[in-house]
């Protein structure tokens, strides 16, 4: 079996938390409503480490970058994902060097400057959909090695990852316990 799944993307309009995060919730229990053809509010939990769930038949993840906020949902499979804007003048290898694996600092060293950037968000974003998939601590995922079979989009841990693309200024990283044949972006006007 292999999932096609829909993310939804949208521009929140609020730059306050305070203001974003109700308009997030209501677009996403819209989404989740959709998704099983309801229109009873669905109780939204949280692990100790704070992966939000529900003990409805559906499996969802959000994320957010700026006001650029992601949402994947599915009922077939665990889900997760993870957007970030690029930040051409961000120094993303003091990052690398303190927090991801040797292994993978050194694949970052080898690259050419345009390549590097590119290469380094999508590393982090695969890491933090992985920590989203599995429910895990971020900080206990960033020096976990990236496998070559994670790289190529096939799975470790039977875990499967999909980079984004088509978003632009922003990589991110869709990943689930099935193996993804085909994503499709939708904009929330």
């Amino acid at each position: 079996m292999s999932l096609e799944l829909k993310i939804w993307l949208h521009n929140n309009p609020y730059d306050k938390k305070s203001e974003a995060k109700p308009h997030s919730d209501a677009i996403l229990q819209q989404l989740l409503q959709n998704a099983l053809n309801t229109s009873s509010p669905f109780k939204i939990f949280k692990n100790v480490n704070g992966k939000p769930y529900t003990n409805e038949p559906v499996f969802f993840s959000h994320s957010n970058s700026r006001n650029l906020y992601a949402y994947v949902i599915s009922t077939d499979a665990e889900v997760a994902i993870d957007i970030e804007r690029i930040r051409p003048q961000h120094d993303f290898m003091q990052l690398a060097n303190r927090y991801f694996h040797t292994s993978e600092q050194q694949e970052l060293s080898q690259l050419s400057a345009k390549h590097k950037q590119l290469r380094f968000y999508q590393m982090w974003t695969k890491k933090e959909a992985w920590c989203k998939l599995e429910g895990g601590n971020l900080w206990s995922y960033l020096n976990r090695p990236l496998t070559d079979h994670m790289l190529n989009d096939q799975h470790d841990n039977s875990a499967f990852f999909t980079n984004i693309a088509d978003i632009d200024g922003f990589a991110g990283t869709v990943a689930s316990l099935t193996k993804i044949s085909k994503i499709w972006i939708n904009n929330i006007a």
